[in-house]
């Protein structure tokens, strides 16, 4: 299943498990331990009303997404939808705006590594210093040598990733719920910043650690049976990241003395910091570095490498890139020229101490392809009315509307003013980019709107196979609203008995 006689096209080999991996993955990465930690310091325990306007405000764009993923389960996600919901120079606007962003953050997380990296060697008492960006270049390598091996591999290795992240997770939870204080939860209101910007400011804050559900729909052309498993995957995993993300701010809360709970809003790493004040030390110290480092960081890496390389794939395939980077590797099926570069320049910004200046440009980048993604969604419903669409958000035109306006708030509120320079310089290169070298040259074919998935037996499912799937399905939803239901239960219990 998923293979193909053509020896230039991506292979369809990602389950329900490595989208809801890769999308949760790409998601909870270190961020969720800095930025989306410090907003414990800022709030308190009122920190659990940021996240879940966070999480209400990913919750339909990642429903549009998965509607976008099952009616063209194509690879270059955002870039495949606005091309034929809007035009091709606003796809290309937003696949190189969408490569920087991700490049960015794969930069910035592997030097985040490095930096958890050398907090794992403190805690176990080794006194090696290397520079971090060296060990940054390292790790980028093996993500690189993993995509260039073939998604298969990445996707197995993303369940193992995730998988790590939350054993070592629960086996820190365990460790440290002795340590728990009760009386640092005030009431639920208390904490709310008194101007609306800054509460809003904080609201973005946590809202990154939500950012990136659109990730696996980049992968389009190799998921299987698509039309069922993407929105499966976009609709289950924001509940996944809520609980994740409520559990630790919870057990953060709960081990930091309450005099000392602001001082996380300024500490570079929140939890380490928590743990030193809590005189947390030893195993429980370990086991969190490497929950982070091996898990939550790996997590977010392979998706950061994967992501940007099928958006260059698709337009070589396109005629908008050179057609170097459309090379499939004839045995691993990987767009493999692609890969080398993303890891090459993500290497090159790393060693020029350029990632800070790319990760800043982020917040921009990142709400652009947002926010086309939607008008792309609007724009399908009015020139294609009659394509397919295997799954149809409720009230999914009303969503994306809400949805432009939302992001286009959350742009003002998140963009990094020092990089705005930066990103407008980018996005005067998208469009000189196309006038230059692309207006003239790129493939006008676009996909049939009359794309039937029962004449692509990769699409459709046998009896059996619906059957896995759906028993897949009722395990991970399970998982999925349990992980929820308790991230929100354990700050009720702790209202309940401060």
């Amino acid at each position: 299943m998923g293979t193909d006689a053509n020896p230039n096209k991506l292979v369809r080999v990602l389950g329900l498990s490595e989208c809801i991996t890769i999308t949760a993955g790409a998601v909870i990465g270190v961020g969720l331990f800095t930025v989306g930690a410090s907003t414990v310091g800022i709030m308190g325990s009122s920190v659990i009303l940021a996240t879940l306007i966070a999480f209400l405000l990913i919750l339909w764009p990642a429903a549009i997404y998965g509607e976008l993923g099952a009616a063209l389960p194509y690879a270059g996600g955002t870039y495949a939808y606005a091309k034929r919901g809007i035009n091709y120079p606003t796809a290309i606007f937003c696949s190189w705006h969408y490569t920087v962003a991700q490049i960015g953050i794969g930069g910035a997380e592997s030097l985040a590594f490095a930096n958890y990296f050398g907090w794992l060697l403190k805690g176990l008492g080794i006194s090696w210093e290397i520079d971090s960006r060296v060990l940054a270049c390292i790790l980028m390598l093996f993500f690189v040598f993993i995509n260039y091996r073939g998604i298969k591999i990445a996707g197995k290795l993303q369940n193992f990733f995730m998988f790590f992240f939350w054993a070592g997770s629960l086996i820190w939870f365990a460790m440290v719920l002795r340590n728990i204080d009760f009386g640092v939860f005030l009431p639920i209101f208390s904490g709310i910043p008194g101007e609306v910007t800054a509460f809003a400011k904080v609201v973005v804050m946590v809202w990154w650690c939500f950012a990136g559900f659109e990730t696996a729909v980049g992968m389009g052309a190799e998921i299987k049976f698509p039309q069922i498993t993407i929105p499966r995957a976009l609709t289950l995993s924001p509940l996944i990241v809520f609980g994740v993300n409520a559990l630790f701010q919870w057990f953060l809360l709960g081990i930091t003395p309450l005099a000392e709970q602001a001082s996380l809003a300024a500490a570079e790493a929140p939890f380490a910091t928590a743990m030193q004040i809590a005189g947390i030390a030893g195993v429980p110290f370990v086991v969190l570095c490497l929950t982070i480092t091996l898990g939550g960081d790996f997590s977010t890496m392979n998706p950061c490498v994967a992501g940007p390389a099928r958006y260059m794939y698709v337009m070589a395939q396109d005629k908008c890139f050179p057609s170097v980077f459309g090379k499939i590797h004839p045995q691993y099926k990987s767009p493999y020229i692609s890969v080398l570069v993303v890891g090459a320049v993500a290497m090159l910004l790393i060693l020029t101490d350029s990632i800070p200046i790319i990760a800043a440009m982020c917040a921009f980048s990142q709400m652009v392809c947002y926010i086309i993604g939607f008008i792309s969604y609007l724009g399908l419903y009015k020139k294609e009315p009659e394509l397919k669409r295997p799954y149809q958000v409720p009230a999914g035109k009303l969503g994306a509307v809400i949805s432009i306006i939302a992001y286009l708030i959350l742009m003002v509120l998140a963009v990094d003013w020092s990089a705005l320079p930066y990103n407008i310089g980018l996005s005067v290169l998208c469009i000189l980019y196309y006038l230059l070298a692309v207006r003239q040259k790129h493939n006008a074919y676009q996909e049939s709107v009359e794309d039937d998935f029962s004449s692509m037996p990769d699409m459709i499912p046998t009896v059996e196979e619906k059957n896995e799937l759906d028993r897949q399905y009722k395990k991970w939803r399970i998982g999925s609203y349990s992980v929820f239901c308790f991230g929100m239960l354990l700050f009720v219990i702790g209202y309940i008995y401060r």
